[in-house]
């Protein structure tokens, strides 16, 4: 489907220096007092000085954590009656641009932005974009891949590091004045397994390597006897339930997608080691909570942390609160200014390839 950009441009044609519009409408769209200054000004002028004919909007707009979750869940998402408002700046700006920097847009944002070429998504995951139909409307969607990558692995050792540590007891036990010593159990030696071996998952095993663990992985793309430098075994995603058997501790993080969805069900839970800890900080579609919570109830899984639910927010009388052995955060494994500051140097990057007519990184099938 051919659409119009501005004079001698479609979808069909490959940028470059004489096919651009000018201006070139670069919209950044998520809130900007998300990004602290001086770096915020810093970024936005870098973007604007790659090329004179780039024009830099502000755009803000937001949507609740609970549509955004709805909305990768649900190809054919509608809003409630209570729709996300759109300011009427933001709406000028969305009629004008040709490139957005987004973590959320509006399901009818192809109708709003007429000539919108490519969107470049906040975040590694970019599920809640596929109700906008982009690939129907021949636009571009990449991902920020990476950008969140060592906070979030630093984080997901934590939560293990906390678990085997036992911090939550000891913690306890000091709000009780108990003087009572509690002892943990060392890293060393324990094997570690990971579920995709992304960014996020490549920087744990590197972290949990400095641990002397051992580090197993699961990856889609793997066949059988493949190897890896950085890995002490590959699995196939055939082989899933045989790396979990082997494993002390899970970590995962992968996007939101027909073959991770519901991945770690109740048999795959049934497969963890006895005693083993997950910890998930990709998307909450993977996860069988109800399979979860029963599994830690009955002891085969020592704990768990949890950053994504299904449900974000869950509920107030979600038993997911309350889930023995849980540390639950709030998807907030990152860490904001240090995720602005990459996103922006792989936006930047990415438009200077857009300029050029080069192909995107990161692109996302949809």
């Amino acid at each position: 489907m051919a659409r119009n950009y501005g004079p001698g441009v479609t979808s069909e044609a490959s940028p470059s220096a004489t096919t651009l519009p000018d201006p070139l409408v670069v919209a950044i769209c998520y809130h900007t007092e998300w990004f602290a200054e001086p770096l915020r000004s810093e970024a936005l002028a870098a973007l604007a000085g790659i090329d004179p004919r780039i024009e830099v909007v502000l755009a803000p707009y937001a949507e609740s954590q609970a549509d955004r979750t709805a909305r990768g869940a649900e190809a054919n998402f509608t809003y409630g009656a209570d729709g996300p408002e759109i300011a009427p700046e933001t709406a000028e700006a969305f009629s004008r641009m040709h490139v957005a920097l987004a973590l959320d847009l509006p399901v009818d944002i192809v109708s709003r932005a007429p000539n919108l070429r490519w969107v470049q998504s906040l975040g590694a995951g970019a599920d809640q974009f596929g109700p906008c139909r982009f690939a129907d409307a021949g636009v571009t969607l990449t991902s920020s891949s990476g950008a969140n990558a060592v906070g979030i692995a630093e984080f997901a050792v934590a939560r293990m590091l906390e678990h085997y540590k036992k911090f939550p007891l000891i913690r306890e036990r000091q709000i009780e004045r108990h003087w009572e010593p509690i002892f943990g159990a060392e890293l060393a030696g324990k094997t570690l397994g990971l579920i995709g071996y992304g960014a996020i998952t490549s920087a744990v095993g590197k972290r949990a390597r400095a641990f002397d663990m051992r580090i197993v992985a699961s990856r889609q793309s793997a066949k059988p006897g493949d190897t890896h430098p950085d890995l002490d075994a590959v699995f196939p995603s055939a082989e899933l339930h045989d790396m979990l058997g082997q494993c002390d501790a899970v970590i995962a993080a992968v996007p939101d997608s027909p073959e991770t969805r519901g991945l770690m069900s109740a048999e795959a839970l049934a497969a963890m080691k006895p005693g083993g800890f997950f910890c998930n900080v990709g998307r909450g579609s993977l996860v069988d909570e109800p399979a979860l919570i029963a599994a830690l109830e009955s002891g085969h899984l020592a704990g768990a942390a949890l950053d994504v639910l299904r449900e974000e927010p869950p509920a107030d009388d979600d038993p997911i609160w309350t889930a023995p052995n849980t540390s639950l955060s709030f998807h907030n494994s990152s860490v904001p200014d240090t995720l602005f500051e990459n996103v922006h140097q792989l936006f930047n990057a990415n438009v200077e390839r857009f300029v050029r007519g080069e192909p995107l990184a990161s692109p996302v099938r949809h």
